[in-house]
């Protein structure tokens, strides 16, 4: 149930900041491989079980509304399931604005596992912080 509801809630945050989006090149205020690194550390910390240091990662508005205990609840179970950690199959950098225009970064992560395959798709705003996490 409480998987679920975070779930839910991470869906309905990304959904918020990032609704009338439309895809476009990275924004000026942006670099690509730093967007990928982000992205890529924020996952580790996730694999490594390290929620903590995944949601110090966050905006404000993300930590009010994602403790770390509900993202270990979120997705500890589908870690779990996926297996040891293989690699990264591929990470892709699109830019987008909000319905504010405000330029925003979307990182797509994509993680082999030794069970399965996990997508995280990671929502970022200029001063790198996440403001918008899915994982399927």
């Amino acid at each position: 149930m409480k998987k679920g509801i975070c779930m839910v809630m991470i869906t309905i945050l990304a959904a918020f900041w990032l609704t009338g989006c439309s895809s476009t090149k990275l924004a000026d205020g942006f670099d690509e491989a730093t967007v990928k690194e982000t992205v890529q550390k924020a996952v580790d910390h996730l694999i490594a079980g390290e929620y903590e240091e995944c949601v110090a990662m966050m905006s404000q508005e993300m930590q009010a509304a994602l403790t770390a205990e509900a993202l270990a609840a979120a997705a500890g179970d589908a870690m779990a399931k996926a297996g040891e950690f293989q690699e990264y199959k591929s990470i892709a950098v699109v830019g987008q604005k909000d319905s504010a225009g405000t330029d925003c970064a979307v990182a797509v992560a994509v993680a082999s596992f030794k069970n399965s395959k996990i997508t995280y798709t990671v929502s970022f705003n200029t001063d790198m912080e996440i403001i918008g996490f899915y994982m399927k």
